[in-house]
C-alpha cells in the first residue's frame, strides 16, 4: 500500500480496536459492584482495555503481509504488551488522581472538569506508549520501538482527553464511551502513522508487477528484503526473489545496500557489493523494481 493509505491503515485498526474494546469495558463494567474494591475494578480494567487493543494492533502486521503466523504471533505479543500497558496505566492514572485531589478536594465541579481528565489522559498515554512499542519489540528494533512510543504518547494523550471530555459532553455514557474509545484508538493510529513516516530513514516503492505502488517505509537501522519469515519487505509474486535476498543498513548517516548471500542486487541496472542509496535510485531484486525516495 502507499504510504497515505498506509496511515489511513494505521488510524482504522486502531479504531477497530477501540470498537472491539467496547463490549468488553461495557460487560466489565456491568460486573463493577462484584469486585471487592474500585480500584481492582479499575486495574482490571485497564488490563482489559489493553488485552484487546494490543492484540489488534499487533496483528496489523501480519494482515498487510498477508500472513496468518504473522498476524497470530503478533495479536499473542500484542495482547501481552497491551494488557501489561493498560494496568501500569491505570494504576498510573489511580496514582495520579490521589495526587490532584490533594488541589482539588474543596471543589467537586473542579475535580470533575480538570483532575480527573488529566489523571485518566496520563493513563491512556501510557497505553499508548505501550500499543506503539509493540511493532518494535516483535522486530526488535529500537529505531522502530522509539518510533512507536512517542506516536502512542502523542495518540494516547489526544484521544484520552477526547475520551474524558466526552464523557462529560453526552448525556448517554455508554455512548461517550463507545465514540472515546473509536477516537482514542484512531489518534493512537494517526500519530503512530505520522511518527513514522517523519522518522523514517526514506521508502521504496514498488515500480512494476502485481504489487506496483506499494510503499514499504525504512524505518529501522537494518531492513532485511526477501521471502523467508524474518524478511521486513516480503517480495511475494516476483521471480528469482531468495528468501534472505538484500539489506538496507543505517550506517553512519548513509543507507547501504547489500545483497545477501550470494545473490544478484542491481543499482541504476549496475550489479553491486555495497551501495549508497541516493533519492530515486531504482534498485532491482529478481524480477521486482523498486524506486528509493527519502520520504
Amino acid at each position: 500500500m502507499s504510504a497515505a493509505k498506509r496511515r489511513l491503515f494505521f488510524i482504522l485498526i486502531g479504531m477497530l480496536a477501540g470498537l472491539a474494546a467496547w463490549p468488553v469495558a461495557e460487560a466489565t463494567l456491568y460486573f463493577q459492584r462484584h469486585f471487592p474494591t474500585y480500584f481492582t475494578f479499575s486495574v482490571v480494567l485497564g488490563g482489559m482495555f489493553g488485552l484487546i487493543m494490543g492484540a489488534i494492533n499487533g496483528g496489523s502486521d501480519g494482515i498487510v503481509l498477508y500472513s496468518r503466523r504473522r498476524m497470530t504471533m503478533g495479536m499473542l505479543g500484542g495482547a501481552l504488551i497491551g494488557c501489561a500497558g493498560g494496568l501500569l496505566g491505570f494504576l498510573l492514572a489511580q496514582f495520579l488522581l490521589l495526587f490532584l485531589g490533594e488541589y482539588f478536594i474543596h471543589s467537586i465541579i473542579a475535580f470533575d472538569t480538570v483532575g480527573l481528565p488529566i489523571a485518566r489522559a496520563v493513563g491512556w498515554a501510557c497505553l499508548g506508549v505501550f500499543i506503539g512499542m509493540i511493532d518494535g519489540v516483535r522486530t526488535r528494533s529500537l529505531s522502530r520501538m522509539r518510533m512507536g512510543m512517542l506516536g502512542g504518547l502523542l495518540g494516547g494523550l489526544a484521544g484520552g482527553f477526547l475520551l474524558e471530555y466526552l464523557r462529560l459532553l453526552l448525556p448517554i455514557i455508554a455512548l461517550a464511551r463507545l465514540v472515546g474509545l473509536l477516537l482514542l484508538g484512531g489518534c493512537i493510529g494517526l500519530c503512530y502513522g505520522f511518527v513514522e513516516w517523519r522518522l523514517s530513514y526514506g521508502s521504496l516503492v514498488l515500480l512494476n508487477g502485481k504489487h506496483k505502488g506499494q510503499t514499504f517505509l525504512l524505518n529501522q537501522r537494518s531492513v532485511l528484503i526477501g521471502l523467508s519469515g524474518k524478511s521486513d519487505i516480503v517480495l511475494r509474486d516476483y521471480d528469482r526473489v531468495g528468501a534472505d535476498h538484500a539489506e538496507v543498513r543505517f550506517m553512519d548517516d548513509e543507507l547501504v545496500l547489500r545483497p545477501r548471500n550470494g545473490k544478484a542486487v542491481y543499482a541504476n541496472d549496475e550489479p553491486v557489493r555495497a551501495h549508497i542509496l541516493k533519492f530515486e535510485d531504482v534498485i532491482k531484486i529478481g524480477t521486482a523494481r523498486l524506486l528509493y525516495r527519502f520520504r
